[in-house]
């Protein structure tokens, strides 16, 4: 007698074993996506950041990330910020914009809770003219990791990972 295949017994028992399988790696491949969105999003906003950093230089003019409502989840504009007080006024042209952001949380401390403005040479300024320092915040409710976006007293932007207790 020649064998020409699998009986039933073993195709199911094959079957069962691959969904057994993939129904394990599915938790963790959703982390896995979650913590690539994550990440995604502290890019976009350090992309921004860097951005405007050396616009600022290459312009030699005040540049201004800001977000139009206090939070920077929604939507995030750089402009040239010609009556350097920080905020978008209607004859400033908006030169890039971030959209918003979903299920992520990005707020930042008091310093940079509305906006990060540089100044010609590079550095971080506030409206008032003094120097801008402050960290940025990207989390997500669900999750203890965070990226977090540090601004120096040089204007310069770093992100590090980080774990935080509550976003």
């Amino acid at each position: 007698m020649e064998n020409r295949g699998f009986s039933l017994f073993e195709l199911i028992g094959v079957l069962t074993i691959t969904s057994i399988l993939i129904l394990s790696a599915v938790p963790a491949f959703y982390a896995l996506i979650q913590e690539h969105r994550l990440r995604a999003a502290g890019q976009q906003l350090f992309g921004l950041l860097t951005s405007a950093r050396a616009t600022a230089v290459m312009r030699r003019k005040q540049i201004t990330v800001w977000n139009e409502d206090g939070d920077w989840s929604s939507d995030v504009a750089l402009f040239e910020d010609n009556n350097s007080n920080g905020e978008r006024e209607p004859s400033e042209i908006v030169l890039a914009r971030n959209p918003a952001q979903k299920d992520v949380t990005i707020s930042g401390n008091r310093w940079v809770a509305d906006y990060v403005k540089f100044a010609p040479d590079g550095s971080a300024t506030t409206a008032s003219g003094a120097f801008q320092v402050g960290t940025i915040t990207v989390c997500r409710p669900d999750h203890s990791d965070a990226y977090q976006l540090i601004i120096s007293i040089g204007g310069r932007v770093r992100m590090i990972k980080s774990e935080i207790a509550a976003c």
